[in-house]
């Protein structure tokens, strides 16, 4: 009976399809990276006025990419498209409410899938998985494929994300710019924000791909005017003053919507019309005095203690101003319109106004200063009860309570980076007084873990030692039981990324001393990487007794990304032990457990699917060899694993050898190259010798890739070129730099040129790009 083809050939998704149809769906609304309310648009208010000409308008632009709503706030943008969605067929429609905490791509991207979901089941369920995926830019993963699930969308999608000013983050208008560079014509962005995005927008309005509705189009017009204030809030005013109401305002909808409320208030409305003077600075003492200062004692006070809060609900509202009784009022403020908005469709969640928000804050301040800060801490509190620890820790930041926040950070840090929030992780750290960073060795060693996981192995050791002369401050609560222990986890993890097995040896030694008795989760990690290294120093015996208990768990807790890497080693001693059966079990398991879990994107899957290809090189199967090496490659460079990465190219290279000895021999110069930068790369280094015996190899000869003219046939310069060599070669920027003598930053100038002009989007696929078109041989 024929063997059959091994399963693991390339990352394995949580999602399996049949034609269009999608098998397994993830629920994106579970998990604490989702806030559902933010996903809901505007609900009708009855202040609304429609706005006729802008609505048919959006209705007519269907040809464009991108529609971009620029105004300050109070201007109406968010009202319009809301009044958009209620309109137009609401399946279709997805919305976004961004705010700060979105800088994180993971936050936002995550986001906006859930966004999509929702109204477009075709969008690839598995998506959240990729993103969770431990990388320096996951989005950079993402956007292709879910570009490509757009393509099996059935009708247009138009996606709004309101609020995108809050966005800050330069990776993320990096992603979005690519998103609406490759945009198909069944998705329509809308992004709402108060000034003009960091986005190519020159290059997309001369080539007619984008609309924009600013300040100008938004203006209230006269009748839009008095269908606010006569018809919709009933003042009965003249033409004349709604003539003078329009100008003083210059149709700002916001000062309007003020004016209108406190003229309510009168018996003859149009009486203080001709003192009203409708500028900003005019508007919020106008606000103030005319709107704030005749609520009852009990409203303003609610007012003012719940306007710190971003987001309200009745039990926050209850713990911030100490008092019960806040459904009641929240209802009343959306009965009086008292510019509060809706965040879902159950009144569970609302928002101020933000110029309201804003004034409300300000005469906080002024008539209880001290007062802000002991609502932060009651906020922060309240989160943290409630498991929202990003919210707990910007209150605590807010209340200037450093020592608490530090707290939040350094207990719950590693647990974020471990749900794939590596920037949320990131800032909050950075957020801290560097000081107090030093002297705290939980964060000094969150530090060197993110930097770690991220790919930014120069700085680990530092943040290392800077840990070992601080004090400890406090408990661990997420990862290792002991600070010892997890800098032993952190330097194993980082020596095996850099091809030092002697390191991970005695660091992954040291952990599993450290760990806890039994197989608990952290003992599993420390004896996984123990065992991945004892398998590349080709000491099968040991490495099979450590690793088949990980790969086999008789006990609670799993875990999984340890089961995979162990399964993924087992399967790679048992091929070299010409144990092919035994080998294909190993890697039907690992596949089974990437599928189940979506863990294809992750390091530890690299080890399973290399092995996979160089079962199917072995059996013949060079195509499919070829595929599943290309996906270890990009999945191993990404992740900057040196071994991994050079195993790749050893596999592409017995590959490629029936093709040309060119291409056999660009690749195995890679592998090379990558062995040489390794302190013990044990067995990796004869597996190398091996290949070049039976490819019939020696030390290849570069070229230098120019044609006869001059040019290089991919349009690269020298130096882009040699960058790339580099970068093929599994060297980091910084490690790029200092060979080149140059900046980092020069460096990634390189390599952004190199990308566009090869087409590639990140580190893996210009690798992986170099390796289907043997460029090595070129560079």
């Amino acid at each position: 009976m024929a063997e059959q083809t091994p399963s693991v050939v390339q990352p394995i998704s949580a999602v399996q399809r049949t034609g269009n149809r999608l098998e397994k769906r993830v629920d994106l609304d579970d998990g604490p990276l989702i806030v559902l309310s933010k996903l809901h648009p505007p609900a009708p208010r009855r202040s609304t006025v429609g706005r006729k000409e802008l609505l048919a308008r959006l209705a007519e632009e269907n040809s464009a990419k991108l529609i971009l709503v620029v105004a300050p706030a109070g201007w109406g943008k968010t009202s319009l498209l809301g009044e958009w969605c209620s309109a137009c067929d609401t399946e279709r429609m997805a919305w976004l409410s961004v705010d700060q905490g979105d800088n994180d791509p993971v936050c936002f991207w995550a986001h906006v899938i859930a966004a999509l979901n929702k109204v477009s089941p075709e969008i690839n369920a598995d998506a959240r998985q990729l993103l969770t995926a431990p990388s320096g830019k996951s989005a950079n993963i993402l956007l292709p494929r879910l570009i490509n699930d757009f393509e099996l969308m059935p009708a247009r999608v138009t996606l709004i994300v309101d609020d995108y000013d809050q966005i800050r983050n330069k990776d993320i208008h990096e992603c979005v710019e690519y998103l609406i560079e490759h945009m198909p014509p069944s998705l329509r962005l809308v992004l709402a924000t108060r000034s003009g995005p960091a986005l190519p927008l020159a290059r997309l309005r001369a080539r007619g791909e984008m609309t924009e509705i600013r300040i100008d189009d938004l203006r209230f017009t006269e009748a839009e005017t008095a269908g606010l204030l006569n018809e919709t809030l009933h003042l009965g005013l003249s033409s004349e003053d709604i003539r003078l109401l329009c100008q003083r305002t210059e149709g700002w909808a916001a000062g309007l919507y003020l004016a209108g409320l406190s003229l309510s208030g009168h018996e003859r409305p149009d009486a203080p019309v001709s003192s009203f003077a409708g500028d900003d600075r005019q508007i919020v003492d106008y606000l103030v005095a005319e709107v704030l200062d005749v609520q009852p004692a009990h409203i303003r006070s609610f007012l003012l203690r719940t306007g710190v809060l971003d987001r309200l609900s009745a039990r926050l509202c209850d713990a911030v101003t100490g008092e019960g009784g806040s459904q009641r009022i929240l209802e009343e403020i959306e009965r009086t319109g008292l510019f509060i908005v809706p965040l879902d469709t159950s009144r569970r969640w609302y928002r101020y106004h933000t110029l309201f928000a804003e004034t409300l804050r300000r005469e906080l301040d002024r008539s209880e200063p001290r007062l802000a800060q002991l609502l932060h801490r009651r906020a922060s509190e309240w989160y943290r009860q409630e498991g929202s620890i990003a919210e707990a820790v910007g209150h605590a930041m807010l209340a200037s309570d450093l020592a608490d926040a530090r707290e939040l950070i350094a207990t719950r840090c590693i647990g974020y980076f471990n749900e794939g929030l590596a920037g949320t992780a990131e800032s909050w750290l950075s957020s801290l007084p560097p000081e107090m960073v030093a002297e705290d060795s939980r964060l000094c060693l969150a530090n060197a873990w993110i930097a770690s996981h991220l790919g930014r192995l120069d700085e680990v050791e530092p943040w290392l030692r800077a840990g070992d002369t601080a004090t400890r401050q406090g408990a661990l609560t997420d990862g290792p039981g002991s600070i010892e222990s997890a800098v032993c986890s952190v330097r194993s993890h980082t020596s095996y990324l850099l091809g030092d097995l002697a390191g991970a040896e005695a660091a992954s030694r040291r952990a599993v001393e450290l760990a806890a008795e039994g197989i608990g989760r952290c003992r599993a990690v420390a004896l996984a990487a123990l065992g991945a290294s004892l398998c590349w120093q080709g000491r099968d015996t040991e490495s099979l007794e450590i690793l088949k208990p990980i790969a086999e768990p008789l006990h609670a807790p799993v875990d999984n990304l340890a089961r995979l890497w162990a399964l993924g080693c087992l399967a790679a001693i048992t091929l070299r032990q010409g144990q092919q059966g035994r080998c294909d079990g190993y890697l039907q398991r690992a596949a089974d457990l990437m599928a189940q879990h979506g863990l294809g994107m992750y390091r530890e899957a690299a080890t399973a699917i290399l092995a996979s290809a160089d079962l199917l090189e072995r059996r013949g199967e060079l195509r499919a060899a070829e595929e599943a090496a290309l996906s270890g490659l990009e999945l191993a460079q990404r992740s900057q694993a040196r071994l991994e990465t050079a195993l790749a190219w050893l596999c592409l290279a017995r590959v490629r050898a029936g093709s040309g000895a060119e291409a056999a021999a660009a690749c195995l110069s890679a592998a090379r190259e990558i062995i040489g930068m390794c302190a013990a790369p044990g067995i990796v280094t004869e597996l190398a010798t091996s290949t070049a015996r039976l490819t019939g190899q020696h030390a290849p000869a570069p070229r230098s890739g120019r044609r006869p003219g001059g040019g290089r046939p991919d349009g690269l310069t020298g130096r882009e070129a040699q960058v790339l060599r580099l970068l093929a070669a599994g060297k980091t920027n910084s490690e790029i730099a200092a060979d080149l003598v140059v900046s980092v930053h020069t460096v990634e100038r390189h390599l952004q040129n190199a990308y566009r002009k090869l087409g590639v989007r990140n580190r893996g696929q210009a690798a992986a790009y170099i390796a289907r078109t043997a460029l090595l041989g070129h560079l």
